[in-house]
C-alpha cells in the first residue's frame, strides 16, 4: 500500500512539474515575441516623429507663401484657392448623409493617392499649394527627400451655407517614404483668416 500511495504521489509531482514547465514556456515564448516587437515598435514611433517633423516643416513653408501672397496682394483673400476636387472633399455632407469623400473622413494615404491618381508624381488636382515637396531637414542640416509635405486649403464654411473668403482651413499632410511606399502620416490643420491686406 505505502508502495502505491508512493506511485500516485510521484504521478501528481511529474504532473505538477510539467505544468510548472510548460507555464515558462509560454512566459519565455512572450518575452521572445516582445522582444521581436521592440525594435518595430520603436521604428514605427520613430518614423510617425519624422512624419510630424515633415509636416512642421510644410506649415512654415505653407505659412510664408500664404502671408507673401496675401501681403502683396496677389492674394486679396482665400476666395478661388480652396480645394474642391476630388468632387466633394470639402463637402461634409450630402444632403444630410455623410459623405466618404470628405476630407476628414479619409486616411493620409487615401488623400495623397486622390490627389495622384495615375502614380506619375504629380497632382492631377488644382488648388494644392504644394504637393510631395521636401523641406524637412536631415542631421547634417541637408533636404532629406525621404519627408515630404503636402498643403492645401479648405473652406471652413463649405456645405454650411457659409461663404467668407477670409476664413480657410491649412491642411498639410506630412509622409514619410521608403521609395514609393509610406511608412508613416501625420496631419495638421490649422484655421486661418486674413484681414484687408494682411494676415
Amino acid at each position: 500500500m505505502k508502495t502505491a500511495g508512493r506511485k500516485r504521489e510521484r504521478g501528481a509531482g511529474l504532473f505538477i512539474v510539467i505544468i510548472i514547465a510548460a507555464g515558462l514556456a509560454a512566459i519565455g515564448i512572450t518575452l521572445v515575441s516582445l522582444t521581436a516587437m521592440g525594435p518595430k515598435l520603436s521604428g514605427g514611433l520613430r518614423s510617425q516623429e519624422e512624419a510630424f517633423n515633415a509636416a512642421e516643416a510644410g506649415f512654415e513653408s505653407a505659412r510664408t507663401a500664404i502671408e507673401n501672397n496675401l501681403s502683396l496682394g496677389s492674394w486679396p483673400n482665400f476666395a478661388g484657392r480652396y480645394l474642391v476636387q476630388p468632387t466633394g472633399i470639402d463637402q461634409p455632407f450630402i444632403s444630410t448623409t455623410p459623405n466618404p469623400a470628405y476630407f476628414r473622413r479619409q486616411t493620409d494615404e487615401e488623400l495623397l493617392a486622390s490627389f495622384d491618381t495615375n502614380g506619375d508624381g504629380t497632382p492631377d488636382v488644382a488648388n494644392l499649394l504644394f504637393f510631395n515637396q521636401t523641406f524637412a531637414l536631415n542631421e547634417l542640416g541637408q533636404t532629406d527627400i525621404r519627408l515630404t509635405a503636402t498643403a492645401f486649403l479648405i473652406n471652413k464654411q463649405a456645405g454650411g451655407g457659409g461663404n467668407d473668403a477670409n476664413t480657410a482651413l491649412l491642411v498639410i499632410i506630412g509622409a514619410v517614404r521608403a521609395g514609393s511606399r509610406i511608412l508613416a502620416t501625420a496631419r495638421l490643420e490649422i484655421e486661418l483668416s486674413c484681414q484687408n491686406q494682411g494676415t
